[in-house]
């Protein structure tokens, strides 16, 4: 019976760290269609900024960024925001925040969990604080094409993150917040953190937050 006992604390235990280890999901708003702004003013605004802000972004601001940068805009048939090659929609948005590591889903506009813990020194190459409030990773399944090989595959691909970073720097122009397109990172160990395999290719980066105070 002591035996049956402690085997049963050791699982109990071994769940709850298994547990513990994933991020809790985020149920996001709806995007605000009525914010201001025009693209003209946003074209004319947008740069890519050096210094970042810590500050957490607002539920409704994370919302409207992750749905401009590649939502659903046509419920019936699920295509969005930024256009894909052949529609493959192989581009994946991660959200690295101090809280943890999140992968958003387009379909039901919400955030995974996928991991707990503070990951951006592995995308920004800093030592110190203060991180901007959130890096969105972008990183491209090219087992979503259906055709062609791996080397247009790969043009495809850096095509279409292309497109999602210009939607968020857009939308951050628009919304009086600050980005950055980057392409350093160090993809062996986001490969590891989070076991994206050979299909999936971490591609850019952007750093995002409100102006620096």
């Amino acid at each position: 019976m002591r035996t049956f006992l402690k085997t049963l604390a050791i699982i109990s235990g071994s769940l709850l760290f298994s547990g513990s280890t994933l991020a809790q999901t985020i149920v996001l708003n709806k995007p605000n269609l009525e914010r201001e702004g025009n693209l003209m003013k946003a074209l004319s605004q947008r740069a890519s900024a050096r210094e970042f802000d810590s500050t957490p972004l607002s539920i409704q601001d994370l919302s409207d960024l992750l749905w401009a940068a590649n939502g659903v805009n046509r419920v019936e048939s699920g295509k969005r925001t930024a256009p894909s090659a052949i529609n493959a929609q192989d581009i994946d948005i991660y959200v690295f925040d101090s809280n943890g590591v999140y992968l958003y889903n387009a379909q039901k506009h919400i955030l995974e969990g996928v991991v707990n813990g503070d990951y951006r020194k592995i995308i920004s190459n800093q030592d110190k604080d203060p991180y901007p409030a959130l890096i969105l990773l972008l990183v491209s399944d090219i087992s979503r094409f259906t055709r062609a090989d791996d080397s247009l595959k790969t043009e495809w691909a850096a095509m279409d993150a292309g497109i999602v970073s210009q939607n968020i720097m857009l939308f951050c122009s628009s919304a009086g917040m600050e980005s950055r397109p980057r392409a350093f990172m160090k993809k062996s160990e986001i490969n590891e953190l989070l076991q994206l395999g050979t299909t999936k290719l971490p591609m850019l980066n952007i750093p995002v937050s409100y102006k620096k105070r």
